[in-house]
């Protein structure tokens, strides 16, 4: 049986929801735009890794000051990716082993994902999404969905720094993966939400 919204309930489910997520999707956003910057500026990929580590610990920091929420859904993920990448950064000293971190993180949080779906029916990440959904999920579709999401990503990360230069990779993780990645999510939702409408 369909539980279909109706169309006001859904405008105003999405206006509420986008009020309580623009501030996390500027962060996100912003924390891109600042590892793109600095790392266009300094031609190297360690200092924007150490940079961007430092300003997701400021964020954090900030966030027990003021009422919005800018660290909600993906933007503390980010900030733990960050981490990951200035740790990367600072045993390695080495760029590849930064344009790696997306590849390892991203198969690793998959590997959590599928296990997630397999052993707990989604009920761990698919159940934290649901909050920002406007619509009903299957839990165990969206933890597999966002699992294989995270290998095609890990992928072609991996593919974009063996074959094409520091500048390309470095535009592609601080856009080209954002919009890839948006567009799968997408894919990703319509596939849970099929399966909760049924």
């Amino acid at each position: 049986m369909s539980t279909e919204i109706p169309a006001d309930d859904a405008d105003a489910r999405a206006r509420a929801q986008w009020q309580r997520n623009k501030w996390t999707i500027a962060v996100d956003l912003g924390m891109a735009l600042l590892f793109f910057v600095v790392g266009k500026m300094t031609e190297s990929l360690v200092t924007p890794a150490l940079v961007c580590a430092g300003a997701g610990f400021a964020l954090i920091i900030v966030q027990r000051f003021v009422k919005v929420d800018l660290l909600g859904g993906l933007a503390l993920f980010g900030v733990v990716v960050l981490c990951v990448s200035a740790a990367f950064a600072w045993f390695f000293q080495d760029d590849w082993a930064i344009k790696m971190r997306s590849t390892i993180v991203g198969g690793a949080v998959a590997a959590v994902m599928f296990g997630d779906a397999i052993f707990n029916r989604g009920n761990y990440f698919g159940g934290r999404l649901a909050r920002f959904m406007p619509n009903p999920i299957d839990h165990r579709r969206m933890a597999a969905g966002l699992a294989t999401l995270g290998v095609v990503m890990a992928v072609v990360n991996w593919g974009v720094a063996q074959f094409f230069s520091k500048d390309t990779w470095l535009f592609y993780t601080s856009f080209g993966d954002v919009a890839l990645s948006v567009i799968l999510a997408m894919a990703v939702i319509r596939f849970a939400e099929r399966r909760a409408a049924a």
